[in-house]
């Protein structure tokens, strides 16, 4: 359980993986059907009838009778009712599909696939969130994305064979279809961006674990750094408001948290000491070490900047090309909002608008997408990648 805690640690840290008695596969099941069934804030006689079958058609497979399903909801119901925030549930629901594509056999895939798929069609109604879900974790059990359009083109058949072509669900899947074959990558948020009577709402923001966040922000750093190569000195910077004055004035805490002076090669050491205190300080901030703490549910920015044949000790912002990184800090982690470039009017909301940000800013989409990677040594391996930058 500890290995798999570190492999998925938002399940892990909100109890989703704690029935000891359940073993590992039942909560992950069961968690996934609940968020099926809870897009859009209530359960159907529908959905709770096929819940019951579902049951006890799959029950066994999975390790558990078909009676523990029902217990394992009841155990999930009490942990949403403590707080869960829209980005920990996004990043829970998509750390649950890994766990689908890493843990499970192929026998479980094709159970897990039928059995979301024949709930989020129970109630007759295929929102959003649903076609999100049912689309992530059927990509996560094929590896070939023909065999993902055969999945809903099958659905889509049997929809309009018991319905027809108009139908609402039909429909849905048609415009699904027609993501898929445009660009299979980018799904997921084509799908969420649709308007949808029964399930407004944003598209949830990107969360990262402490970790996660600290080597998610020395590689946005080295990147920059990398455009900026001949700049006297690369910084990174943190903002945040901590009081009003008697005057109304906002007083502000800053800490300079990354500074290169011109890096020479990827092993310049001063990559390595940088990377060492951005960690050290997502850990003082989360424990509430230092002068100034940052509490949970504040808004902060961070500013990366550094001009060629310049030396900026503070940020200008009368200059173009500087980016601005909106975050707020959660009790399970820090989620990334936007990035603002001066200069440039728009707002790059993430994950919204990963792929076209990402495409300005010489990034990974999976960088910014809600995607980044869990495992520390794929994220090591980035940072590595990133550092050859400055051997050209």
């Amino acid at each position: 359980m500890l290995g798999l805690g570190k492999k998925y640690p938002m399940l892990f840290e909100k109890g989703i993986m704690g029935a000891a008695n359940m073993g590992v596969f039942a909560p992950i099941v069961v968690f996934l059907m609940d968020r099926i069934v809870s897009t859009d804030n209530k359960l159907t006689p529908e959905e709770s009838d096929m819940f019951d079958q579902l049951s006890n058609e799959y029950g066994e497979l999975f390790g558990v009778g078909s009676g523990n399903f029902m217990v394992e909801l009841m155990r999930i119901g009490n942990i949403y009712e403590n707080y869960i925030s829209f980005s920990e549930e996004a990043r829970m629901t998509w750390e649950a599909v890994e766990f689908v594509a890493s843990e499970f056999d192929d026998e479980q895939k094709k159970a897990m696939v039928d059995i979301l798929e024949r709930l989020a069609t129970s109630d007759e109604y295929l929102d959003k969130k649903e076609m999100s879900i049912l689309y992530a974790a059927v990509m996560a059990c094929h590896d070939e994305i023909d065999a993902v359009t055969t999945v809903f083109s099958g659905l889509y058949e049997n929809i309009i064979k018991v319905y027809n072509a108009d139908h609402q669900m039909a429909k849905a899947l048609m415009t699904l279809m027609n993501f898929i074959a445009e660009d299979p990558k980018s799904v997921k948020m084509s799908i969420l961006g649709l308007p949808d009577p029964r399930a407004e709402g944003n598209i949830p923001p990107v969360l990262f674990t402490d970790e996660e966040f600290a080597d998610w922000i020395m590689i946005i750093s080295l990147i920059r750094a990398s455009h900026q190569r001949r700049a006297l000195m690369n910084q990174t910077r943190v903002y945040w408001n901590i009081a009003k004055t008697g005057d109304g004035r906002t007083v502000v805490a800053q800490k300079g948290l990354i500074r290169f002076f011109s890096i020479s090669n990827p092993n310049d050491d001063q990559i390595d000491e940088s990377l060492d205190f951005t960690r050290a300080w997502c850990n003082a901030i989360r424990e509430g070490i230092g002068n100034v703490p940052m509490i949970d549910e504040q808004i902060f920015e961070i500013i990366v900047y550094g001009e060629n044949e310049q030396q900026s000790i503070l940020p200008d912002f009368e200059r173009e090309g500087l980016w601005k990184i909106t975050c707020k800090k959660i009790s399970s982690g820090i989620e990334l909002h936007a990035f603002d470039i001066t200069g440039n009017s728009k707002t790059y909301w993430c994950p919204e608008t990963a792929k076209e940000l990402a495409a300005k800013i010489d990034l990974e989409p999976n960088w910014i997408n809600g995607t980044f990677p869990i495992e520390q040594n794929e994220r090591n391996e980035i940072i590595a990648s990133v550092r050859e930058y400055f051997s050209e």
